[in-house]
């Protein structure tokens, strides 16, 4: 009989997380010099977060007290992006 893997490898899951803040950090930093260089609106910007936020929101994950800190952290991060109207 061999072992059974780990249903849950730490390192796994660290990558994961450092990868999607990788990526979340990039793409809020790409928005950022669109938006500074007047090529991305607000709209654009806005819809932007609505399509990053939609899959934190699915009942699957909304109660999850790690993607809800994930989804605060990408409204802030937003908040920098979009101008205040």
């Amino acid at each position: 009989m061999t072992d059974s893997p780990s249903l849950i490898d730490p390192q796994l899951l660290d990558a994961h997380e450092a990868s999607d803040i990788s990526a979340i950090n990039g793409i809020v930093s790409l928005a950022n010099i669109l938006r500074g260089r007047n090529i991305l609106t607000d709209a654009e910007a806005s819809a932007l977060h609505e399509s990053m936020s939609l899959p934190l929101g699915m009942a699957k994950y909304a109660d999850n007290p790690s993607v809800q800190d994930i989804q605060l952290n990408l409204d802030r991060l937003f908040a920098m992006v979009v101008r205040p109207g």
